[in-house]
């Protein structure tokens, strides 16, 4: 008896990006770049996250800081030392911190910062600074995780990775920069939806998460009498599907699942569709997310995970039974 399974699993293409900050990068190449085999992606709304109590300290070349959450009774205690090989410094090199604050109107007039949503760094040579790198809270939480920065976190940085979902989104005919200028629905969600704590714009909470797919796993099996034809193109991957319609598939999948309340169509007769993978005849297909993060909605939420195998999983089997199985 053939079988054939799909496993696909989703990855943040770039850390959570908040609506300001949207604003600001939506026409930078890196970014841009960075997104480019980014398809699908979510608008979730969290409380405001900033770094606190920053601190360089020269004598050891580290910069010490705090993150905090509004409504979020835990403190991350971080250090980022400088002298690392992805910042491309020399011991000769000095570093320049530059901060980017929530209220523009605040001034840089002690050693100790607060109430900051961004920070970056800069070599400062004889002719001029040349730019390393901007984090936000966020953008340093997911390259620590990633293991693309070093960097000392004492608490629990997973309790900030919490996001409720408004909306579910695709962008396979254009970018997600290009996609979400101007999108109806983002700005809806700007103007209608109340900020989680007090004497905060929308703006600073409304973020977009962009996914890609790390994997599409297509596990096959064949019995007695299969076609050798088949079976060659299923070694040579040949019979994957393209990775547009794993895309329209998963958008449906996740609507389904999470029901979000800025979108029109809930795909309730999901897996059943015309240019989703219901007419590839997988006998079980999955999603599973592989970030550390939490996507929660009315009835719920969905769990990520590091471990090899992703987090909690959405599985529809024998293209009809569909179900979110929960990972440990």
């Amino acid at each position: 008896m053939n079988r054939k399974s799909l496993l696909n699993q989703l990855e943040l293409a770039y850390a959570p990006l908040t609506a300001y900050e949207f604003a600001i990068v939506k026409d930078d190449k890196l970014v841009e770049r960075a997104l480019e085999k980014a398809s699908l992606y979510l608008i979730g709304q969290r409380p405001v996250i900033t770094f606190e109590n920053v601190s360089p300290d020269t004598a050891i070349y580290q910069l010490n800081f705090e993150i905090h959450q509004r409504n979020n009774p835990n403190i991350l205690k971080c250090k980022l030392p400088f002298d690392q090989e992805v910042f491309g410094l020399m011991e000769d090199n000095v570093v320049d911190v530059a901060f980017n604050y929530l209220d523009n109107s605040t001034k840089q007039d002690k050693l100790q910062f607060k109430n900051i949503h961004g920070f970056s760094l800069a070599k400062h040579r004889k002719e001029g600074k040349e730019f390393i790198i901007w984090f936000s809270p966020e953008k340093l939480l997911q390259n620590w995780w990633k293991g693309s920065i070093d960097c000392e976190i004492e608490g629990d940085w997973q309790s900030f990775l919490q996001y409720k979902v408004h909306y579910v989104g695709k962008a396979t005919k254009q970018s997600i920069l290009r996609r979400l200028t101007g999108h109806s629905t983002f700005q809806d969600i700007l103007s209608l939806e109340s900020p989680v704590t007090e004497k905060q714009l929308p703006a600073n909470e409304i973020v977009i998460l962009p996914f890609e797919f790390q994997n599409n796993l297509q596990f096959q099996s064949f019995g007695k009498g299969s076609d050798v034809k088949d079976m060659v193109a299923a070694f040579l991957g040949e019979n994957y599907p393209h990775q547009e319609k794993v895309f329209l598939d998963a958008e449906k999948a996740l609507i389904k699942a999470m029901q979000p309340t800025y979108n029109k169509e809930m795909f309730k007769s999901y897996p059943v569709s015309k240019d989703g993978l219901y007419n590839d005849n997988y006998d079980a297909i999955s999603y599973t997310f592989i970030d550390p993060i939490v996507l929660l909605y009315n009835d719920g939420e969905i769990k990520g995970g590091l471990t090899p195998i992703g987090g909690d999983a959405i599985i529809i089997l024998e293209n009809a039974d569909f179900k979110l199985v929960k990972h440990g």
